[in-house]
């Protein structure tokens, strides 16, 4: 009776114990190999932290890696032993799962970000027209707003251009033309969408005739993107 007591034990230990990863954002994929994941467990992750626990269940099987970065940086971790040819590596029901919802997450992920970006590029085409009507009516935007320095950010940006790390998108030009440097930049965090036209100051180059002001300020256009919508919230002048 006693030897059955302790296996009833050892056994809600072990279910307690499964049960409270569940709902904990991962880390790494060491337990890829022997644990379910759930959704719950990546619902939280960017695009960029769900790639990395990819590549860690792939690396913690021997993945041998082309990119030198990744190479690089699993070749420090003593656990990692590469193979010779990764189509000798054969996955276990559990990992091919596993794999199976981080790829799937990642679609979902990366079709968000697709429609952003259709969203931005639907926006600037509508700027660049001055379509007043439809930019009111489906971005809540009316042209004419603070001498309207959004159209030079639009200008000089290139949408398909964005680095992403995480969560955070950001597409940044800095021009000095001899006169003042100048700053346009978008900037993306999650579901806020910012635009940005800088004055930095005079030009490095120098001048005959210095300004006795030097002329600093921001001109920063705050948009949320929810439900696949781009919608424009606020401007904000500083300086």
């Amino acid at each position: 009776m006693i030897d059955n007591l302790m296996k009833y034990l050892i056994a809600l230990l072990f279910i307690t114990s499964t049960l409270s990863g569940h709902g904990q954002t991962l880390t790494d994929c060491s337990s890829c190999s022997k644990q379910f994941l759930k959704a719950d467990h990546i619902k939280d992750l960017s695009i960029d932290e769900i790639r990395y626990l990819t590549n860690d269940l792939f690396a913690r099987k021997g993945y041998a890696f082309q990119d030198a970065d990744i190479d690089a940086y699993y070749a420090s971790k003593e656990w990692y032993k590469p193979v010779n040819a990764n189509y000798t590596i054969e996955y276990s029901a559990i990992e091919n799962q596993n794999i199976k919802l981080l790829q799937d997450r990642t679609k979902v992920l990366q079709g968000q970000r697709k429609l952003l970006i259709a969203e931005l590029k639907k926006f600037k085409a509508l700027v660049e027209a001055g379509n007043q009507q439809q930019l009111k009516t489906q971005f809540n935007y009316s042209l004419g707003q603070k001498d309207d320095f959004i159209k030079n950010v639009l200008d000089e940006l290139f949408l398909d251009d964005i680095h992403w790390f995480k969560k955070e998108g950001l597409s940044s030009v800095t021009k000095d033309n001899g006169d003042m440097v100048k700053v346009y930049a978008l900037k993306i965090n999650d579901d806020r969408i910012v635009f940005e036209f800088g004055l930095q100051g005079g030009s490095s180059l120098g001048t005959l005739y210095p300004r006795e002001q030097v002329t600093e300020a921001s001109y920063i256009y705050i948009f949320s993107f929810k439900n696949q919508k781009l919608r424009f919230e606020e401007i904000i002048v500083a300086g």
